[in-house]
């Protein structure tokens, strides 16, 4: 802890945390450029933006290497993230001030944290949360605080706003090679083509491949393998000076040979139940247990999770007289099927081998109107109305498999269901803005939701008869920001805002013959904040404090009807009573010289429940469900530290351009779901003790280490980069699977490579 609050106690005598600015070298002037974001739909200053707000321009992306979600929010205060390795090795899970998803799968019915690709939402029930490989990228953006006033989809912890490149009207044409460790290589390719004065094109293509760190030594089954390709065609009509039609093509494949994760050794507690044995009696296959054993698996079972996506965006903008009209229509298809061995070890345990076999098919729609004012007046306004429909068609298998073929046809089902989820939603929303004086200013908005959630299962060990259930949900969400800009290098505003989160309904497992309602997620968010330029703009430092009150904050979990029989599990959406959470963040970038910058970011955050006191846990004791009070302790994936700095330093061989950029992060100790929730509670269950072991539970801070450097001339672009640079052992988050190796942990490795790039302008 005193390690921590040194920590703490550099950052603010340095006021000192992360922007991403890129120097001006004009030879008047030494200063950190201006960056301009869309965090309130159109383009102002970063300086004067009321709002907490994290953002990575092209240069940064491209000279750091960032080309996941992963790369940049651990850049990002009082951004939490876990992987666990299930879903693939893109998949993650976002928490943002301690607002996150507490899912079983990583879909819920609404999704607490936006995501956005060229004002698109792109995570939704049909999705869970894309993680497109980032290329071609103009700007990303990480928002934090509710976002509901001038977004399409309502985002009540934060929104990723993510902005591509656009044709324009100059050729040009790119093509990378890259190569790293665990035999990977790599793919991309961009070209630029103005067909015309009036319309352009755009494409961007991809392939990656690896074998990953880890290795099966079980010839039955198969090494974790990566192989990933995406391509994205663009298109920009401009029919008219006042019109601009742009539209855009994506389609992603992600192949993968299974979860790239290794056993803890501690038994989860569904398998604790069943077979009466304990956290500890985890079986060793002979290859040991993390973190002594982070590359090797023993599984005799062909696994694999391929993702499928392909994504329409649409839209039309149109420059009126004193405002602007703008339509953004959507389509996004996504497929996810997995295969996996259940058990986790190379021979029978239980009746047979165990697979589990999911298929996700996911289909979604929306539409987006808005009208905003030209900016030229007294009064700024927005305003818009939404409407989106999602479609996810649900396949849950476990299947058991021949003693002597673990890879074969299944014999038998322990389940066996069939899901269906439908979310319609559909929102009027706006705000405005007066500004009172030459310094001040005043916004009010607000957003009106009406939502339904419809669900149905057939459970075939059950009957034919499905469990279907069907609820609507409705919510005004007001803000208001009052902002004081005294001068071109001071900003200051407080603002106060709801956001929300539809209830919905349970219909899995179990016994059930109806739907289990549960309600809409609320907080209120109270922000002031400040924004600064220093030593003539050499000199960037933004800050904000905050503080979030919950109502029923949504948490998804399972148990078991009965405690011997893992066809019984059933899932259940709670309602925590009350949450809060009280913070602050800091954001420096300064120009130290010509050329060399240094950033640094910090996040610190108190988040927790208030009221919790039955909080329903996997197993059983005594017979009975796991029910405890976890009021007081920490949130999911809600780091209570988070730190980072960088350096870079651009300097001149000749006509080229080097630079070398080095990036050491910070990430505080954690706890991924509300298992491990109950890992930091001593309570009496049922009559007995019930206390989980700290491991795997309780993730362990760690500080990682990132360097990158590159020269580029005219024609050609050469760099190179070291993740985890010196091996920090550490991982994000657990996967909670029934099996005799026990929780899967994703280990991250060191990477490295280099990347060549050829340049025709």
């Amino acid at each position: 802890m005193n390690y921590k609050l040194n920590l703490f106690s550099t950052a603010i005598i340095a006021s000192a945390v992360a922007g991403t600015y890129a120097p001006n070298l004009a030879a008047e002037e030494l200063a950190l450029e201006e960056i301009i974001v869309s965090a309130q739909r159109r383009d102002e200053s970063l300086q004067e933006v009321p709002i907490s707000v994290s953002a990575f321009t092209a240069e940064t992306i491209k000279r750091s290497n960032i080309t996941e979600a992963a790369d940049y929010l651990a850049l990002t205060p009082n951004v939490g993230f876990s992987e666990d390795g299930e879903g693939g090795s893109r998949s993650v899970n976002i928490s943002v001030r301690g607002v996150s998803n507490i899912t079983l799968d990583g879909i819920a019915a609404a999704n607490s944290i936006g995501y956005y690709i060229d004002e698109l939402s792109v995570g939704s029930v049909a999705q869970g949360t894309i993680n497109p490989q980032l290329q071609d990228m103009e700007r990303i953006e990480v928002l934090r605080g509710p976002q509901g006033t001038y977004y399409g989809r309502n985002a009540v912890g934060g929104a990723l706003n993510i902005t591509t490149k656009k044709p324009d009207g100059q050729f040009y044409f790119e093509s990378t090679v890259s190569a790293g460790n665990f035999d990977s290589y790599g793919i991309e390719g961009i070209i630029n083509v103005p067909i015309s004065e009036k319309f352009m094109a755009r494409a961007v293509f991809a392939y990656d491949e690896s074998d990953t760190p880890i290795e099966n030594v079980n010839s039955m089954g198969n090494d974790p393998y990566y192989e990933y390709s995406t391509a994205r065609v663009s298109f920009r009509a401009l029919p008219t000076d006042a019109v601009t039609l742009d539209m855009s093509i994506t389609h992603t494949e992600e192949d993968e040979g299974g979860d790239i994760s290794v056993p803890s050794g501690v038994v989860d507690l569904d398998t604790q139940s069943i077979f009466g044995i304990g956290p500890h009696d985890a079986i060793d296959s002979g290859q040991g247990f993390y973190p002594k054993n982070d590359d090797k698996i023993d599984r005799d079972t062909i696994e694999l999770n391929d993702k499928e996506f392909t994504i329409i965006n649409a839209r039309v903008t149109w420059d009126l007289e004193n405002m602007t009209f703008k339509s953004i229509t959507g389509w996004l298809d996504s497929s996810f099927d997995r295969e996996s061995d259940l058990d986790g070890v190379p021979f029978t345990f239980g009746p047979l081998p165990l697979r589990r076999v999911n298929d996700y098919q996911g289909e979604s729609f929306s539409q987006e109107f808005r009208l905003q004012s030209a900016g030229d007046s007294n009064m700024d306004w927005t305003v818009g109305v939404f409407y989106a429909k999602d479609e996810l068609e649900k396949t849950n298998q476990i299947q058991l498999l021949p003693d002597d073929s673990p890879s074969g046809t299944a014999v038998g089902f322990i389940n066996n269901n069939e899901q269906e989820f439908e979310f319609e939603g559909s929102a009027l929303f706006g705000e405005a803005t007066w500004h009172l004086s030459n310094v001040l200013d005043l916004t009010l908005g607000g957003r009106y939701s009406r939502d339904k959630v419809s669900a149905s299962e057939i459970d075939f060990n059950r009957g034919p008869v499905p469990v279907s259930d069907s609820e609507t949900f409705t919510d005004f969400s007001p803000r208001v920001v009052l902002r004081y800009i005294p001068n071109d290098d001071l900003t200051f505003y407080g603002s106060v805002s709801k956001g929300y989160k539809s209830g919905g309904t349970d219909v899995t497992g179990g016994s059930r013959t109806q739907g289990a309602k549960y309600d809409s997620e609320e907080l209120i968010s109270y922000e002031l904040g400040f924004k600064s330029k220093l030593a003539d703009g050499r000199v960037s430092l933004s800050g904000a404090v905050f503080m979030l009150d919950w109502e029923d904050f949504q948490v998804q979990t399972d148990r078991l009807e009965d405690p011997n029989d893992i066809s019984s599990a059933i899932s259940t959406t709670q309602n925590a009573k009350e949450a809060s959470a009280q913070g602050v963040e800091l954001e420096m970038v300064a120009l130290l010289a010509e050329r060399l910058t240094w950033s640094l970011n910090l996040g610190y955050i108190d988040a927790e429940f208030d009221d919790y006191k039955n909080a329903v846990l996997k197993g059983e004791t005594n017979g009975l469900p796991n029910i405890i009070d976890v009021s007081g302790e920490t949130l999911p994936r809600t780091p209570e530290l988070s730190l980072s700095t960088t350096l870079e330093y651009g300097f001149n061989i000749g006509d080229l351009d080097a630079y070398f950029r080095a990036q050491w992060s910070y990430t505080d100790e954690t706890v991924s779901d509300i298992e491990a929730v109950g890992s930091l509670v001593g309570q009496t269950v049922n009559g007995d003790a019930f206390i989980l072991p700290k491991y795997p539970y309780q993730i362990d801070d760690y500080q990682v280490v990132n360097l990158s450097a590159g020269l580029e001339g005219e024609q050609f672009r050469v760099s190179a980069f070291v993740k985890n640079a010196f091996e920090e052992d550490y991982y994000t988050g657990t996967s909670d699977n029934f099996g005799a190796a026990g929780i899967r942990i994703r280990p991250h490795h060191r990477e490295f490579g280099v990347k060549f790039t050829y340049m025709i302008k």
